[in-house]
């Protein structure tokens, strides 16, 4: 077995938000890192029928306002360019047409065209050049970020392709319990809030499987790290006396740099402590492409995980889906000092493959013990820990935070209108608030909430309320941590 293997304690996996590989890493390829990336002369058709061919000049903030569609009809448009999913051959063409949908200005809809240059991402490209990057991991559902999210904690979204933020709860196990039987530690840290809190079994023990970010860079500094970290970047910004904490999960309303920032604040925690550097395997994932380009086609004839189809109801617009091929391909990066700089992986992964490599590395129980059908039947990671002993050079990633753009200034962000995904976040926590007593709940109708300060404001505080109702006295703090 690899020395990198036999050293590995901790998986930390870092998801982020709405981004397409080729939006973000597909102009790193060249002759020198062939990737799987693009050549530039990649293409789709606009309402008008004129080409719209990709370009390298994608910026952090404000490019794509509305938001291009994600939702699981959104994504059949995109793939199969408004054809049949049963007469059409998927093409990947249907992108611009897609967001022209949305925006209803032919030359507006260009924009999901756009993509990152080799230097304006230089914390992210910094870590796929320097360690692995996998450039054929696809989400696990051609859809949003709650089905998708859902596949990262559970394998299955149980027959979902929604945003309902209560279409979650019959959950029923997770990787974390999985862990946990076993006294295996596992825990997830968001900033804010986490479609996890709605699963019953993980919302019962809030005290033993929910940290903050803060938490997490404290666990990694006192050696503390617990076995499996899911961390989950800040989907609002909020505003307290003057001190903002700003959105860090690169969402297209939000600016990509907070997102390099918290990406190198995760590295830095990890890379700066050998002791935790040399035993952790660090993957930084985004949860689905957000309506944005990429040119390779998802794989299909994966497995179903629990054997349920998407039916929808009468006033859904989304297809019936069965589930056995994947979303849309997503930026992934794996960082270990057991890992050759340069790596690329090019096997097919997908969100369950997660759950499957931390089932297989930390439970080391034979047979592997699984969760559903589709971790059951996902490829594993750990075969780029190739390193018989690991690096101990000093990675110096690039200062992040450059663009000074009023545009994304937090005293703007906080007055935004929500988006879907942000509304869905408040009914979420709604629904959440529920579960207290009448008299500890907050006296806040989510149906007023309008602004992002103001969602981030009412679900810091149902959060503390559900914190301080958990039975333990140890529960893990919920105030906000600024992204410094």
């Amino acid at each position: 077995m690899p020395a990198g293997l036999d050293d590995l304690k901790h998986i930390v996996c870092l998801m982020m938000e709405n981004r397409s590989f080729d939006h973000m890493l597909g102009f790193l390829r060249g002759t020198n890192y062939p990737i799987e990336g693009l050549l530039g002369n990649e293409s789709n058709l606009d309402g008008a029928g004129t080409p719209v061919t990709v370009t390298n000049d994608a910026i952090y903030f404000g490019d794509l306002t509305p938001d291009p569609g994600h939702s699981h009809f959104d994504v059949m448009q995109q793939l199969f360019d408004g054809g049949s999913t049963a007469t059409t051959a998927l093409s990947n063409t249907g992108f611009v047409k897609d967001y022209g949908s949305i925006t209803n200005d032919v030359g507006n809809s260009h924009r999901v065209m756009k993509c990152f240059s080799r230097t304006n991402l230089p914390v992210l490209s910094t870590l796929a050049q320097q360690f692995c990057v996998c450039d054929h991991w696809f989400s696990s559902v051609p859809g949003p970020t709650f089905p998708n999210r859902a596949f990262a904690h559970a394998a299955t979204s149980i027959g979902r392709v929604d945003m309902s933020p209560i279409g979650y709860v019959g959950i029923s196990k997770t990787i974390y319990e999985l862990l946990d039987e076993n006294a295996i530690s596992a825990r997830i840290y968001c900033s804010d809030t986490s479609l996890a809190l709605t699963f019953p079994r993980l919302m019962l023990k809030m005290n033993s499987f929910f940290g903050t970010f803060q938490s997490f860079l404290d666990a990694c500094a006192n050696n503390s790290l617990p076995a499996y970290c899911f961390i989950e970047p800040r989907y609002n910004t909020l505003e307290v006396e003057n001190l903002f904490f700003t959105a860090s999960d690169q969402h297209p309303d939000h600016n990509v740099e907070d997102g390099e920032k918290l990406i190198q604040q995760v590295f830095n925690a990890v890379w700066t402590n050998p002791a935790v550097r040399n035993s952790t395997l660090l993957v930084i994932l985004y949860d689905e492409h957000g309506g944005l380009y990429d040119h390779v086609q998802p794989l299909q004839r994966v497995a179903n995980p629990d054997g349920k189809t998407w039916v929808g109801g009468p006033d859904n617009p989304d297809p019936p889906f069965d589930f056995t091929w994947l979303g849309v391909r997503v930026p992934a990066v794996l960082v270990s000092p057991y890992i050759q700089a340069g790596s690329i992986d090019r096997t097919v992964y997908d969100h369950t493959s997660v759950i499957a490599t931390a089932a297989k590395l930390l439970l080391k129980i034979t047979p592997v013990v699984f969760l559903t059908q589709r971790d059951k039947n996902a490829n594993t990671f750990e075969s780029n820990l190739t390193l018989n002993a690991p690096r101990t050079e000093n990675i110096q990633l690039p200062t992040t935070l450059r663009a000074n753009m009023a545009e994304a200034a937090p005293e703007k962000l906080i007055l935004k209108p929500l988006t879907e995904h942000q509304k869905e976040l408040v009914r979420m926590n709604a629904y959440l608030e529920q579960k207290l007593p009448l008299d500890q709940r907050t006296k806040t109708d989510p149906n007023t909430i309008r602004t992002e300060g103001a969602a981030a404001k009412y679900i810091q505080d149902v959060m503390a309320r559900l914190q301080a109702a958990a039975p333990a006295a140890t529960a893990p703090g919920v105030a906000p941590e600024p992204n410094t």
